[in-house]
């Protein structure tokens, strides 16, 4: 799938997308922009499947999101396998797998691909320990079994002589090496241990010296066969190991299976709790091309943000029944904000999430292209102006090829006005005449001509009248109320129907913020002059 440049406030959502495996956290940082109708509709499917589950078997489904929080990532290479820690994946994997399948009704294990295949293999790891433990045990072989007791037999063997002998020096010499390997005495003290057979005497400094027991010949005979034996347990449980691993590997196919299945579930498991934490509805999407409806949907990133600053929020309301699209509106009119809803909703869309609207209708796009905006950064020496040239020339190429949404917020806002009307009406006709373009502008420059297959909207703007009513004879007021002022009487509103329409809320917004009156009075008469 193509990389394309996105508004960065998606990353905002793509935050509450938390997937708990391994495998569906690279689903995640794939991306996703779906551009096949089948593909995208099982991504619906099963999200909508899932969230069914979820409402009707609330404790089934936390049993199921505590399965897939502890699915181990699994390495299936010869080098993982070749010991205890890799055959402990493996079984973990396998019960927390068998466990999700299980709390799965089969309609839905079926919708999934959770088939499983395994009982013989997880009845065989799980001889290696209960729970999430895992040893080679006993079980596994009858030879390491026998040897584990002769090490038993000789570590109780050892045990006796030791005590024996640290009893007779206790007697014979007053010497306790109880829980010590040597003790630490004087000189003059150690002067009558001389030639005792039972005792090794060596300096431990200018003043003392270090006492050892001196266990026997029958001790050292006792530790050699324990050596002997323990060399002969780890060649037993290479040997199991080896048997294991083999067994774990010939279902290669199988976890390579479970894996894919518990990687589709994991995300139609968090993209159902989406949907239903955020009150998030299934889009309509018809082939390219089509119309696009928009009901009272949210860019919920400046939702969230306007309900922290105790703001009201206007969703979006619109219907595009053409290919090319412009919209007309001041600064801080909600241009950017119709744009940034418009892409929100449709990458939503086509990554296979539900969306945050009463109603959206689109239609499927091979690929997305967000030119302009005031979060574009300059690159590689280009100025902003340069940077959106060089990004439409590369999506421009692609509508050879590719259906394209093309979303430009103030494109050519950076040159001189004269010239940038006469680019985008150029560029405006130019779309109109390619049927594999679907575009939308944001501008506040009057006078484009964008040709018969286009659409002209305005943002509804500023409310002057209802604004005069409130703040007439009220004392002045710091930038966070003058803000709030533009946002209590701005409307949000999209309003079809805009040819020729010219902005001209700009002055009153410069006038709210504090610019001098006189200015705003000479700035208003100019603008009378021009009429």
């Amino acid at each position: 799938m193509e990389k394309f440049r996105t508004f960065a406030e998606f990353e905002t959502f793509y935050a509450l997308y938390r997937p708990l495996t391994p495998y569906g956290r690279a689903r995640r940082e794939e991306r996703r922009f779906i551009a096949d109708a089948a593909g995208l509709k099982t991504e619906y499917d099963l999200a909508a499947a899932m969230g069914t589950f979820a409402a009707s078997n609330r404790l089934k489904s936390d049993k199921l999101r505590f399965h897939l929080r502890n699915v181990p990532p699994m390495d299936l290479s010869p080098e993982a396998l070749a010991c205890a820690p890799g055959l402990f994946l493996a079984r973990k994997f396998l019960m927390h797998v068998s466990e999700i399948f299980k709390l799965l009704p089969a309609p839905l294990r079926a919708k999934f691909g959770a088939k499983w295949e395994s009982v013989e293999l997880l009845a065989l790891l799980n001889k290696g320990g209960a729970g999430e433990a895992f040893h080679v045990a006993d079980a596994y072989d009858r030879e390491l079994a026998a040897e584990r007791v002769a090490i038993a037999e000789c570590d109780k063997a050892l045990k006796a002589l030791r005590e024996g002998k640290l009893k007779a020096l206790r007697e014979r010499w007053g010497l306790d090496f109880t829980d010590r390997d040597f003790l630490v005495v004087e000189e003059k003290t150690a002067a009558r241990f001389g030639g005792a057979p039972e005792l090794f005497l060596e300096p431990y400094d200018c003043t003392r010296v270090t006492v050892k027991p001196v266990y026997g010949q029958d001790y050292m005979e006792a530790a050699s066969e324990r050596d002997r034996r323990r060399a002969r347990e780890r060649e037993f449980e290479a040997a199991v190991v080896k048997r294991l691993a083999a067994a774990v590997s010939a279902e290669k196919r199988n976890f390579e299976a479970y894996m894919k299945a518990i990687e589709r579930i994991d995300t139609a498991a968090e993209k159902a709790r989406l949907a239903a934490e955020l009150k998030l509805v299934r889009p309509i999407v018809h082939k390219y091309p089509g119309t696009m409806r928009l009901t009272r949907a949210r860019f919920l990133p400046l939702e969230a943000r306007l309900a922290e600053s105790g703001l009201k929020y206007t969703p979006l309301t619109a219907v595009f029944t053409r290919r090319v699209n412009v919209i007309h509106g001041s600064n801080m009119g909600g241009k950017t904000v119709a744009l940034k809803t418009l892409a929100f909703m449709q990458l939503l869309a086509q990554g296979g999430f539900f969306v945050p609207a009463a109603v959206f209708e689109t239609c499927l796009f091979d690929g997305a292209s967000f030119i302009g905006g005031a979060e574009m950064e300059t690159a590689g020496g280009l100025s902003s102006f340069g940077l959106e040239m060089n990004d439409f020339a590369a999506a421009h190429a692609k509508l050879k090829s590719e259906n394209t949404l093309l979303v430009m917020d103030e494109f050519a806002r950076t040159t001189n006005s004269e010239e940038a009307v006469a680019l985008l009406s150029a560029i405006l006709s130019d779309l109109c005449a390619q049927s594999s373009a679907c575009a939308f502008l944001a501008t506040h420059f009057s006078g484009l001509l964008a040709g018969k297959g286009s659409a002209s909207f305005k943002m509804r703007g500023f409310d002057t009248t209802a604004f005069n009513d409130y703040f007439s004879g009220k004392p002045a007021c710091g930038l966070d109320e003058k803000l709030r002022m533009i946002n209590k009487f701005m409307r949000y509103e999209l309003l079809e129907g805009a040819e020729g329409a010219e902005a001209r809320d700009a002055i009153k917004i410069a006038g709210i913020l504090g610019v001098a009156k006189s200015i705003i009075k000479k700035a208003q008469d100019f603008m009378e002059e021009k009429k």
